[in-house]
């Protein structure tokens, strides 16, 4: 990559991390804030209602803003919008203020996937590649959110971890700021053989509804994960915790280090959608995009409903393994739509789906509250397969509409070309 490439993909994955990151860190935080602020689970669940929805539906605005004011502006200022958010959320006392301060939260994380993503994909040649490389560190974002503020959380308490975390975010998006980068709006790096714009239309209306499915179905099992492994995860905290009394002091605060065993299992989970990351960025550039992106999703379907049925440690590589295909597949995911949609609205396009996935998402929310409190913990994750086979089904008329259409990348196919012809 040139100087300009380079800058663009550490401000993007950097700002992505954080993105993930900061969107993750609340579900890690349900059991310490529920008995901090003497909640029900279902209750402390509601504080995040107003953050996943402006999550999602504040993506289209800020998909406008980034086509038409820059795209490194618009990623940049909602990092530090985020980070201010966090701040707040560990000064504030009141429990409208605290949803407010993640509401923050929730509208500075929206900026990212429209303009971050729009960035990489007009301003980089190897498109798949970078939106593997970009999505390998939100995924450590997400990986890493359980584990450092399960340990915050244990160590200093929750409120003043998050502010430590707001200033990080504040410190990112200022350096962003200050960095010299920019991609000139209607450009694309990346050839690819364009779509009839009927077909292409067509095609748009039915993946939208697809992200809309999968939105919920994400939401759905990253907002319960924590507090679900800690419910399953007995045999496996009673072990780990006879084995801290022995060899330390014993464990005074039981629940809190039931709760710090359930995050970094949450973070073992999330650590199998790194690998899942890095391979669909190669597939991306490889393979028939549509027929990936479908395999991918087929093949996490098992995996949650064995992650529905298992307990103690196998629960852990089977919920693994469904992040590793259904976030595996976000490279393909944005290199079909950036395939799908012209580079003068890129930025918009993004803000649709993101609004689709994360605005839908924030009802996942309400949902899973309604579900863990009705049916029990358990049953959400039945409901989380429930989405993911309405997503399948979307993506089976997919590919029925495109049937004869080859929606790949060139440039992979240039370079076997051009290897052929050198060995010849």
């Amino acid at each position: 990559m040139n100087p300009q490439e380079r800058k663009i993909l550490f401000f993007s994955s950097a700002i992505h991390f954080l993105t993930h990151f900061y969107v993750l860190v609340f579900p890690a935080l349900v059991m310490p804030m529920s008995r901090d602020l003497g909640l029900p689970i279902s209750a402390v669940l509601n504080i995040s209602f107003w953050m996943y929805l402006l999550y999602g539906i504040m993506a289209l605005a800020w998909g406008w803003v980034s086509d038409h004011w820059g795209h490194k502006w618009a990623m940049n200022t909602g990092a530090v919008l985020a980070a201010a958010g966090f701040v707040l959320a560990g000064l504030v006392r009141s429990l409208f203020l605290l949803t407010a301060s993640f509401a923050l939260v929730g509208i500075g994380c929206s900026a990212y996937h429209p303009s971050g993503l729009a960035l990489v994909s007009q301003g980089i040649r190897q498109r798949g590649r970078a939106m593997g490389i970009n999505g390998v560190w939100g995924n450590v974002g997400m990986a890493s959110a359980p584990l450092v503020s399960g340990v915050l959380s244990y160590l200093i308490g929750w409120r003043l971890g998050v502010v430590i975390l707001g200033a990080v975010g504040l410190a990112v998006g200022i350096g962003g700021v200050l960095t010299p980068f920019s991609v000139e709006r209607g450009s694309e790096a990346t050839k690819v053989e364009k779509l009839a714009s009927g077909t292409a239309l067509r095609l748009f209306v039915v993946f939208s509804v697809g992200v809309l499915f999968a939105g919920l179905m994400y939401r759905s099992f990253t907002v319960i994960l924590p507090a679900f492994l800690e419910s399953r995860l007995g045999n496996v905290s009673r072990v780990l915790q006879n084995l801290f009394t022995r060899r330390l002091d014993s464990v005074q605060d039981v629940p809190a280090f039931q709760t710090l065993i359930a995050n970094l299992s949450a973070t073992g989970v999330y650590v199998l959608g790194i690998f899942g990351q890095a391979l669909g960025g190669r597939v991306a550039d490889r393979y028939s995009l549509k027929w990936a992106y479908f395999i991918f999703f087929c093949c996490a379907l098992p995996f949650v409903l064995a992650a529905a049925f298992l307990g103690s440690a196998l629960l852990i590589p089977a919920a693994g393994m469904f992040v590793l295909f259904t976030v595996g597949m976000q490279p393909i995911e944005n290199s079909l739509l950036a395939f799908l949609t012209p580079a003068r609205w890129r930025a918009m396009s993004y803000g649709i789906k993101f609004t689709l996935t994360f605005g839908a998402g924030a009802f996942a929310v309400k949902i899973v509250s309604a579900v863990q409190e009705r049916f029990g913990i358990d049953s959400v994750l039945f409901l989380v397969a429930g989405f993911l086979v309405l997503v399948i089904l979307c993506l089976a008329v997919f590919l029925l509409l495109s049937r004869g259409q080859k929606i790949r990348h060139q440039g992979h196919q240039g370079r076997v070309a051009k290897s052929s012809a050198n060995r010849l």
